[in-house]
């Protein structure tokens, strides 16, 4: 693939996903999650916007899905303003993410005073995980009745993958409290960081960057020559967290969602 942060979004999804290659495009399905949308999608290999056949072939080629996401295998890919309009009657909303990478260790501080980073390895660290993603998918605004089911299956998967030797979830505690909590997966030659959450009682205190440079050195021990990537929303806080940590540009990667009707 063209696009390094494409790449590494199937290696994000390694041991889940199903991978279908055409000559124009490739299909994505997680047979698991349904309803990742980001783990059900076609991604075009060409820079071609053309917003109604590409809609009308996602939904051949994952005809079960409610949603709908387009990406293009073409870094800084922009629409013109007859795309935009196109992408807009299709109902598609675009989405421009910012992929960083990092070729040495991230540097961070260290955690703060009676906070410990360590592993997330036990039923009880797991569980923990899965309440501090839904309280903080809560205050985002999603619902209880459809998030919890969803962060269920996304987060039993990324157990499966730790527990498989792929990768590895690490926690902030504060006494036996998880307060923040991050992921990465292994590739073969790049290593992806995974979503990352922080409790609003401990915001703003540098725990994201602690993790960090934990998860990253823990990868490179084990993958000296991957190249370090994590997607960031372009002009996001979190961005400026990881430019701060060592990380730079690497390409910007666009996608287009339509949401569940």
């Amino acid at each position: 693939m063209k696009s390094l942060g494409l790449e590494s979004d199937l290696v994000s999804m390694t041991g889940l996903q199903r991978v279908e290659t055409h000559a124009d495009r490739i299909v994505v399905r997680t047979p698991s999650e349904p309803d990742y949308w980001f783990g059900n999608l076609v991604i075009f290999r060409h820079g071609r916007i053309d917003p109604a056949v590409q809609v009308a072939q996602s939904r051949e080629d994952l005809p079960e899905a409610r949603h709908v996401v387009l990406q293009w295998d073409a870094p800084g890919l922009e629409p013109d303003a007859a795309e935009a309009a196109a992408l807009k009657t299709e109902g598609l909303e675009v989405e421009r993410d910012d992929v960083l990478t990092l070729d040495g260790a991230p540097h961070g501080p260290p955690p703060p005073a009676g906070i410990v980073l360590r592993r997330i390895e036990n039923d009880g660290d797991w569980a923990q995980v899965l309440a501090l993603q839904l309280e903080v998918g809560l205050e985002e605004g999603h619902e209880d009745a459809a998030h919890r089911p969803f962060l269920a299956r996304r987060y039993a998967n990324a157990r499966r993958q730790a527990e498989q030797g792929l990768g590895a979830r690490f926690g902030a505690f504060d006494d036996d409290l998880l307060v923040a909590d991050m992921g990465i997966v292994l590739g073969a030659r790049l290593a992806r960081f995974q979503t990352v959450a922080t409790r609003a009682s401990h915001r703003r205190r540098g725990l994201c960057a602690a993790l960090l440079a934990q998860a990253g050195g823990w990868a490179r021990a084990r993958a000296p020559g991957a190249v370090l990537v994590i997607v960031a929303q372009s002009g996001s806080a979190a961005g400026r967290i990881y430019h701060r940590a060592g990380f730079g540009l690497a390409e910007t990667i666009l996608s287009a969602v339509r949401r569940p009707e």
